[in-house]
């Protein structure tokens, strides 16, 4: 569906895409992750024909993707971070005013028209001025817009800022749907939650590299299975100096309570074992998955510490 190939993008002195390769199948919905500046907003506009670029191949349902960006174009759609809609006009003049752009007319019209604004429940809102709708219906009609020319490929530029929580999950609901459809989705968010909630596949970037690329479960499973939280039973005996030192991955929370990042009976039994000779007991010990959170927080700070 989408192949990328040694794709490299400078601004003058800053690079901002540095030799990056990636492949993304039909049907999937992938997640790109960053910080400020990571590359992801780049990379989008070079995917959409909106900023060019200096070095590399870029291939989109088979094609090459300057040579046929017209036609590519047909089959993808960009729901923006920025609304793009007329707030004086109403939903139905809006979605009808986009369509007549890309010359969708006659019954593939009627049939777009009908499924962006199923999929988006906007069917009680259609003679509503744009102006008049709440923030999370704003982003719907965003997404029924985007719609509108029936995509195979969808690219979402952060489509949950500035909404309230239920908005947001119905639009997250809204965008694992288009699975369903066997629709390719294209995922930015600063929200890790929203990536790992929706996302089946993902790529982390830093400093116009990607550092980790994979299926999502896949990438939190190889890394820390499980973290280990043991909550201490109070004690006169304090906790001994330089714990965390002995024992490779300890975080003190407080007196009374530890977590030991991942899976690792070795660095566990060496944990108790000090525990043990200092006289501290252990009330409970339970596990945690890894959020896509922390395993993303510390893959770009050990990323930032090696540059």
């Amino acid at each position: 569906m989408i192949r990328i190939k040694n794709l490299s993008k400078r601004y003058d002195a800053l690079v901002a895409i540095r030799q990056l390769s990636m492949n993304i199948d039909k049907g999937v919905i992938f997640g790109l992750l960053g910080p400020n500046g990571a590359g992801k907003t780049t990379l989008i506009s070079i995917l959409n024909g909106l900023t060019d670029f200096q070095e590399g191949e870029i291939e989109i349902f088979g094609l090459p993707l300057t040579k046929n960006l017209k036609q590519i174009r047909k089959r993808s759609a960009f729901v923006p971070q920025s609304l793009a809609l007329y707030e004086n006009l109403s939903v139905i003049e809006n979605l009808r005013f986009f369509a007549g752009i890309q010359s969708i007319t006659g019954r593939p019209l009627q049939n777009n028209l009908d499924y962006a604004v199923s999929v988006n429940q906007l069917q009680p809102l259609l003679e509503q001025k744009a102006a008049t709708l709440s923030g999370g219906q704003k982003r719907r009609l965003n997404i029924a817009i985007g719609l509108l020319n029936n995509p195979e490929i969808l690219y979402f530029d952060e489509p949950t800022i500035g909404i309230d929580p239920e908005s947001r999950n119905e639009i997250l609901t809204t965008i694992r749907s288009f699975k369903e459809d066997n629709k390719t989705v294209i995922y930015t968010s600063h929200y890790m939650d929203e990536i790992e909630k929706i996302c089946d596949q993902a790529a982390i970037l830093n400093h116009g590299e990607i550092i980790r690329q994979g299926d999502l479960r896949t990438m939190l499973q190889e890394t820390h299975d499980h973290s280990a939280i043991i909550e201490l039973a109070r004690s006169e005996h304090l906790l001994p100096e330089n714990l965390t030192e002995k024992v490779e991955g300890l975080k003190i929370i407080d007196t009374n309570n530890l977590i030991l990042e991942g899976q690792n009976s070795s660095r566990m039994a060496k944990l108790l074992t000090i525990l043990e000779d200092k006289k501290i007991s252990i009330k409970q010990i339970r596990y945690q998955s890894i959020t896509l959170e922390s395993f993303f927080i510390n893959l770009t700070s050990r990323d930032s510490s090696d540059a």
